[in-house]
């Protein structure tokens, strides 16, 4: 069986990332005859860097961070935004990559020993000590109520960080599930894996949140006036068997099964469409007019930013800098 021949290459994701062996890979070698080379038609960047501006081919833009796509210097971008943008657009939250979704939708179906297992609280899973300051605002006041067991490195209070978050998770009847900052449509793992463990997440970050997850689900924070409010319906939860019981027994998106917009045939989808196109036509950013001296002003950015770091020294504390940031931003 014949299969088109596609050269693509990868541009700053985050470390380590396997140009080799990935999602995007593994789909695309469904249709295609793929080669990842580093002299791509194609190239997939990622927000971890700003090497893809001097890249002049096809550029298809992807992330699960809160960042927006800037479609006058990529052709495609697969973002959490909830836009349309023609042909050019994907929403795809970083949730709907997780292998833990399928066991997330399947949250409402615990049993008595799942139940027996809460011996436990509330958790607190972060590493990321530079996220929005409301995450440990909540943090501290929730504790007021009840300790809260933070089982990452950021206000670790257990002794160590724990090896497995969702063996940790499971064990407990609440999770603060906070986002590193608040946008719209941003929705990234910290809600799935709560929901994964069978816990009721407290929720902050996607104000429109409730358009994707069913808000009988869990605690929304942006449904209160107060954290403080929040605080008091947790409360309120946490002393009624019966109602934990039943928010727990709610589906996490209303139909119960993951909405074909969460699901890797609609990734599938729109990646092959972008590749069935010929080369030649599948490009979408404009080549000349202002367009292109925006883009060209982008390079030149980068061009004095590379030349000012070149020295060895700079590289070296550069490089240290991203692999950190690398790490932190990935939790």
């Amino acid at each position: 069986m014949f299969m088109k021949t596609i050269k693509i290459g990868f541009s700053n994701f985050f470390t380590p990332f396997n140009v080799n062996d990935n999602f995007i890979v593994n789909i695309l070698k469904e249709r295609y005859d793929v080669q990842v080379t580093s002299d791509p038609d194609y190239l997939f960047c990622s927000c971890f860097g700003f090497e893809h501006v001097n890249f002049d081919g096809i550029k298809i833009f992807i992330t699960g961070e809160d960042i927006d796509p800037d479609f006058n210097l990529y052709d495609y971008a697969i973002a959490f935004d909830d836009m349309k943008f023609g042909d050019r657009y994907l929403r795809f939250p970083l949730f709907a990559w997780l292998f833990s979704l399928k066991t997330a939708a399947k949250k409402h179906k615990f049993t008595d020993e799942d139940l027996a297992q809460k011996t436990g609280f509330c958790n607190f899973v972060y590493s990321n000590s530079m996220a929005n300051k409301k995450r440990q605002d909540f943090f501290d006041l929730l504790s007021q109520y009840k300790k809260v067991d933070s089982g990452g490195k950021y206000l670790n209070n257990i002794g160590a960080p724990v090896a497995n978050k969702y063996e940790f998770q499971k064990k407990y009847k609440f999770s603060i599930a906070f986002e590193n900052d608040s946008s719209p449509g941003y929705t990234t793992e910290k809600i799935m894996d709560a929901f994964a463990a069978k816990t009721i997440p407290i929720y902050w970050g996607n104000p429109d949140i409730s358009k994707d997850i069913n808000p009988k689900s869990f605690i929304n924070c942006h449904d209160y006036d107060s954290f403080e409010a929040v605080v008091e319906r947790v409360k309120e939860i946490d002393n009624d068997p019966e109602l934990y019981r039943s928010i727990l027994s709610e589906p996490i998106f209303k139909e119960e099964k993951i909405p074909y917009e969460f699901t890797m045939d609609y990734l599938r989808e729109f990646l092959f469409y972008i590749f069935d196109q010929p080369l030649e036509t599948a490009g979408r950013r404009a080549k000349f007019s202002f367009r292109q001296n925006y883009s060209n002003t982008f390079k030149k950015m980068f061009s004095a930013y590379n030349k000012r770091y070149q020295n060895p020294i700079f590289g070296k504390i550069y490089g240290i800098l991203g692999a950190v940031h690398g790490k932190l931003i990935k939790k």
